[in-house]
């Protein structure tokens, strides 16, 4: 007797083997992307030998900034806004100008200037100046009213070298 065959029997072979040439397929396609994935991460994305940074760092260095003169003023101690007036403030602040000219007029406006920081300064509270923002917004504001004072030439910066609430 002839043993017939099932027509779904023969259909699914050929599916097996089509799987399993789509695994084998789907693997070696993942070895390529990694193999190429490897390649630009060690040509591109790896560091640079230690003579290649220091070339490049030298390129593109900027000229260091010229520290300019300092004049440093005299201490201010002053009462904070506080309703039970028990906080003090003592502050030292150091300028820095553009010349020796800039400081010259800077000690001639010093009167100027240091009846503008006790007023500023007594205006805040507490709160204000024991953050850092606080302190970085009062060093803003200082700069700004002596840079109106000190115009046409410019302070560069303001140093508190001493920053003491009590």
């Amino acid at each position: 007797m002839a043993v017939e065959k099932d027509p779904e029997a023969t259909e699914q072979v050929p599916k097996k083997k089509s799987k399993m040439v789509f695994f084998i397929i789907l693997g070696v396609g993942i070895l390529v992307l990694g193999g190429g994935g490897f390649f630009a991460y060690t040509k591109f994305m790896t560091h640079k030998p230690a003579t290649e940074e220091v070339a490049d760092q030298e390129a593109k260095k900027e000229p260091p900034q010229v520290i300019g003169e300092m004049l440093v003023l005299e201490p201010f101690v002053v009462n904070l806004a506080d309703p039970k007036g028990k906080r003090y403030l003592k502050v030292k602040i150091e300028l820095e100008l553009e010349s020796k000219e800039a400081v010259d007029k800077a000690t001639k406006a010093a009167p100027k200037l240091r009846d503008m920081v006790i007023m500023m300064l007594t205006s805040l509270g507490f709160e204000e100046v024991m953050t850092p923002e606080g302190k970085i917004r009062v060093r803003d504001e200082l700069l700004e009213r002596f840079n109106e004072i000190m115009r046409p030439d410019h302070i560069k910066n303001i140093y508190f070298t001493e920053f003491v609430v009590q």
